[in-house]
């Protein structure tokens, strides 16, 4: 409650002063705002007022003020967007629960191209997929979303759409330096002519130093350093018809402190020879390294029938390699091809996509007790074909929609994804729709393929320490369903005022089929205990006083989320903007007479925040100086902590980010930001597959400069 209070009394000053000369925020209204265009929900433009999803847009002025420096960062002010940051570069981002390292229930566009990675079906977010400061706009719908963008949009999508060239004409240069070793520096250089073509070439770095370990304030192992080039052409054909070309590379290393190897020592036991026995987990020091090299051509059209079409192309080369653990080289194709025709009161859009990834996967040999893969080289290959129908019911008042969406994934074979939806506008002002939707999540290569250590109970038994090492094997060989999930959402808008707007969600979702998993078979390693069995340990657990566990992932749970989002929108003075975002949501599994199963889905109930929220104050001063609060807080939750199977709490928070800016001149500008203020030292996340180990998040000050030219 003091920071509330706190922040209820700075709000309270900047009300008092805010009618002194400045200028306007974005020199826009709310009602310019709230109409602001969006196409991510139907492939097509649309305001956002007039879409039947719970939408949410990300400006590039709302990302610069945010003052954020990474991406998931950014994402922090949607409701019902999870952000969890792991260490310096590693984060963990979901929507509407089900959160984790590699959450797999939210598709990532950029520009329309997914980035996320069939290895484990989730994005890999410290590999920058483009500078912040080349985004136009970032498009966040929550829900269902199979019917326009096929499997893993299942709890909703996120699309990056990124700057058009002509727009980015001229020069800029920005330049950062913080606390903990930070930096970062941006430039970009572009020109347009007036042949309708245009072109920009950008690159951005970022660096931050190690930082601390939670639970003893040393130095942790996750030092960052990362680029990105980034090159677009666009052409203006005339005649309806245009060509845009993307050409993108990115590099990241990171390092990381993962407590892995088992330190065993000498025992002797009269009567026996000498015993292995448990002493603890020792530290591995793995270096992480992910490239990615991308090539993207669209090309729009319209037909002399009034058909609006087109069709983009992309290739993508990536590599990501833990060393001494794992090496994977990936080759991916994508197309994608849609049309859209208008005719009476209907609004007809169709089209198709495929995709296929081809990987080679080396693990050392070093790692294979703790990590083996089969087979080494797989291609996948997922095609789908959707047809969308937007009915004009009643004019500017009733819209129905109608969608179905048919898939084919190489290993989860054929399914179909449907979806409703019913949009009321009484009003210009009021929009209340109603949604129904269904959607796929397909199995991810490591859940199929991939054997990996996941972590170890310990007891205790003579006064000795017996580990039990449980390794998580490869999916069974008849192979993985794919997840589903179908529910209903509600949602109401409301432009209050012209400068006050408002929105609220309600949904609930059925999820069946989801990952789970049982115990297949224990051993003891050594003759001393039960269950002794020569051979069946790996070769360092051989000859040890421990266990040896195996457990396999199946489609065994099933349960139901629920939830409600809410955001406000106020313009208090010309100058002074307020942008307030509130998620509540709930997971409820069912009950499993297996035990292992039962204590699954109650640790899966657990592990989602309940509440998380967001209130922004953006106020220009004057014409020269801008000042902007950020208030983050997030509801705690439990998370089963590797390699120890044991439950932590991860505390909940409330804190503070502030950014001062002054503008020397129209072309120089400098900040200094401010981020995690107020607040206990924290940390975010458990580490839930890999045995990483918790770092702390602390206060930090950058001081930036941007020079446009």
């Amino acid at each position: 409650m003091k920071h509330a209070t706190l922040l209820t009394a700075i709000l309270a000053a900047f009300a008092a002063t805010a009618h002194a000369t400045a200028a306007a925020i974005d020199d826009l209204s709310l009602e310019d705002l709230v109409k602001t265009d969006v196409t991510s929900v139907s492939r097509k433009t649309q305001s956002l007022a007039d879409v039947a999803a719970a939408a949410f847009v990300i400006s590039s002025e709302d990302i610069r003020r945010s003052g954020a420096q990474a991406l998931p960062d950014v994402l922090r002010m949607a409701p019902g967007i999870e952000v969890a940051q792991i260490d310096s570069g590693r984060y963990a981002v979901s929507a509407r629960g089900f959160n984790g390292r590699f959450a797999n229930k939210l598709l990532v566009l950029v520009d329309g191209r997914s980035i996320y990675s069939p290895l484990f079906s989730g994005v890999v977010w410290e590999l920058d997929p483009v500078p912040l400061e080349d985004i136009e706009r970032i498009e966040i719908i929550r829900g269902a979303g199979a019917v326009m963008w096929g499997a893993n949009a299942v709890n909703g999508v996120i699309n990056i759409i990124t700057r058009h060239s002509r727009n980015q004409a001229g020069g800029a240069v920005s330049v950062g330096a913080g606390t903990r070793g930070a930096g970062n520096v941006y430039a970009r250089i572009g020109r347009a002519d007036e042949s309708g073509s245009s072109w920009k070439l950008s690159a951005q770095g970022r660096h931050k130093e190690p930082s601390q370990q939670y639970a003893n304030r040393q130095d942790s192992d996750d030092r960052l350093s990362n680029a990105v080039v980034d090159f677009r052409f666009d052409r203006d054909l005339s005649s309806g018809r245009d060509l845009s070309i993307w050409a993108n590379a990115s590099f990241s290393t990171l390092d990381d402190l993962w407590m892995t190897y088992p330190k065993f020592q000498t025992v002797n036991i009269p009567g026996f020879d000498p015993a292995w026995v448990f002493a603890g987990m020792e530290p591995m020091r793995p270096s992480q390294k992910a490239e990615s090299q991308s090539l993207v051509g669209r090309y729009r059209w319209l037909g002399d029938s009034g058909i609006e079409s087109s069709v983009q192309l992309s290739a993508n080369r990536s590599g990501f390699e833990v060393s001494n653990v794992i090496k994977e080289e990936r080759l991916t194709f994508d197309i994608d091809y849609q049309s859209r025709y208008s005719f009476a009161a209907h609004d007809l859009l169709w089209g198709f996509s495929h995709r296929s990834s081809s990987d080679d996967i080396t693990v050392p040999g070093t790692a294979y007790d703790y990590l083996t893969v089969q087979p080494t080289a797989y291609t996948q290959r997922n095609s789908g074909i959707f047809l969308h129908d937007d009915w004009t019911l009643l004019p500017d008042t009733l819209k129905l929609g109608l969608g179905v969406r048919w898939d084919h994934a190489s290993r989860n074979g054929s399914y179909v994804s449907p979806n409703a939806t019913l949009l009321w506008t009484p009003s210009r002002s009021d929009s209340l729709w109603l949604k129904y939707a269904q959607a796929p999540r397909t199995m991810a290569r490591a859940e199929q393929d991939v054997s990996v250590f996941s972590g170890v109970s310990v007891s205790n038994a003579g006064g000795l320490s017996i580990p039990t090492f449980i390794f998580a094997q490869a999916g069974s060989q008849a192979g993985l369903r794919a997840e589903r999930t179908q529910g209903v959402e509600v949602g109401y808008r409301k432009q209050f005022a012209p400068n006050l707007s408002g929105d609220i969600s309600l949904y609930r979702y059925h999820y069946s089929d989801l990952r789970g998993g049982a115990l297949t078979s224990i051993n003891g390693c050594s003759r001393l205990l039960p269950g002794y069995v020569a051979g069946a340990c790996p070769v360092a657990l051989q000859n040890t006083a421990a266990y040896y566990a195996t457990s396999q992932v199946s489609n065994s749970l099933t349960g139901w989320s629920n939830g409600a989002e809410i955001t406000v929108d106020w313009l208090a003075t010309p100058n002074w903007r307020l942008q307030l975002s509130y998620s509540w949501s709930r997971l409820d599994m069912n009950e499993y007479g297996n035990a292992f199963l039962q204590n699954s889905a109650r640790l899966l109930e657990k592990s989602t925040p309940r509440h998380h929220g967001s209130l922004r104050s953006q106020w220009n001063i004057d014409n020269k100086q801008q000042l902007d609060l950020w208030l983050r807080t997030s509801a705690g939750f439990e998370r089963l902590d590797a390699p120890y199977t044991t439950t932590v709490r991860v505390p909940g928070y409330a804190t503070l980010d502030l950014r001062y800016a002054y503008r020397v001149d129209k072309n120089l500008e400098v900040a200094l930001i401010g981020r995690n203020l107020v607040g206990a030292r924290r940390f975010e996340y458990v580490s839930d597959y890999l045995a990483t180990v918790s770092t702390a998040m602390q206060p930090s000050l950058m001081l930036t400069s941007r020079w446009t030219f």
